[in-house]
């Protein structure tokens, strides 16, 4: 059997070849446009920002550790300061549909500056390109992400053991010390206990805090924490509240019974300080009272003595609240809360109250 031999035309030949190489030239060329459209595209500060914001969209957020500004010499150490802002670098740049815009007044086609927002609102991130190489822009700077610790103040008596989670705070964090305000009226009867107050800078975490007092070496009450401020009141002594409890609701229903004119003053200034603020502000008030009639002895209830203070082995304070009952000859009968604070000072060996302040 006789094959046939199918010739193709000459014309289609050529046709053939000519196709072939524009097709492989539009495929070169292409290439060479795209390739170049893809450089371009890489070198403008957008292409970069869009990477940037795509980034922070996958929650791939770690390279921006690095731009958190700090407060230097964390208390805690690196260790707790770096966990400290890969936490807030995630709550700070959270989920959310980020995008950005060119910072007005600083961008510069030779500086790109842009500010980012989140969720259509501006952010105060602000990120500074610069050229890493002739096609590329990388990040130069981030401003706008800061995470300062917090600041402890510690106020305590003068000569008390701090101690932060059992380690002793050092003099180098004393930044005070002074007169205990709480004692301004009695100045002149005793020498002048002080408080000192420590600061604690770039605090990341939680401590526990307690401090040790000078005068019996027992530990010290939080009487207030607020905003970070921590602050302890003077010792309470154990032999001192047995003591004196009892004379303290003594003096105190003489007291309550001659500001209604019930006792008089010569009752209650035995147990006051002469020259004292309280004597002078006690012995007041018999000429403003004279004119109440009580009808009985007046009665207290719900007596407290509480909230004792040893500033030094010859002041302290203490605090009492109670119900005073009053009937008056007129026929009417009242009750009147009271809450107040004696400041105790010795003499001979005696008590005498030195200052006396009413309370809310």
């Amino acid at each position: 059997m006789i094959k046939k031999t199918i010739k193709i035309p000459l014309f289609w030949k050529i046709y053939i070849i000519v196709v072939t190489i524009v097709l492989i030239g539009f495929v070169v060329l292409w290439s060479i446009l795209w390739t170049a459209l893809k450089k371009y595209e890489q070198s403008r500060p957008e292409y970069a920002m869009d990477k940037i914001t795509e980034q922070i969209q996958l929650q791939d957020t770690g390279d921006f550790t690095k731009y958190v500004h700090t407060g230097e010499n964390a208390y805690e150490g690196s260790e707790v300061l770096d966990e400290a802002v890969r936490e807030y670098i995630k709550n700070v740049l959270c989920e959310g549909e980020w995008t950005y815009t060119k910072k007005s007044g600083e961008y510069t086609n030779d500086n790109p500056v842009y500010q980012l927002k989140k969720d259509g609102q501006k952010t105060d991130i602000i990120i500074y390109l610069e050229k890493r190489s002739k096609n590329e822009w990388t990040i130069a700077d981030v401003s706008g992400l800061s995470c300062e610790g917090k600041t402890y103040e510690i106020i305590v008596p003068e000569n008390s053991e701090v101690t932060v989670d059992g380690n002793k705070l050092g003099s180098e964090y004393v930044t005070e010390t002074k007169d205990a305000e709480v004692l301004s009226n009695v100045a002149k009867h005793i020498n002048m206990p002080k408080t000192t107050t420590y600061h604690i800078e770039n605090v990341y975490k939680e401590h526990e805090i307690k401090a040790t007092g000078p005068v019996y070496n027992s530990e010290l009450e939080l009487i207030s924490s607020t905003d970070n401020v921590y602050e302890f009141g003077f010792e309470a002594n154990g032999k001192l509240i047995e003591e004196q409890e009892s004379r303290i609701k003594e003096i105190t229903e003489i007291y309550g019974k001659y500001v209604v004119n019930y006792e008089s003053f010569a009752k209650l200034s035995p147990y006051i300080l002469p020259g004292s603020y309280a004597y002078s502000y006690l012995s007041r008030i018999s000429r403003t009272n004279i004119w109440l009639e009580v009808s009985r002895e007046p009665a207290f209830s719900d007596m407290k003595v509480y909230n004792y203070q040893s500033y030094t082995k010859d002041c302290f304070s203490c605090e009492v609240s109670f119900d005073l009952q009053v009937s008056y000859n007129s026929g009417s009968f009242k009750d009147y809360p009271t809450h107040m604070e004696y400041i105790f000072v010795k003499r001979s060996g005696k008590w005498y109250i030195a200052d006396m302040v009413m309370l809310k």
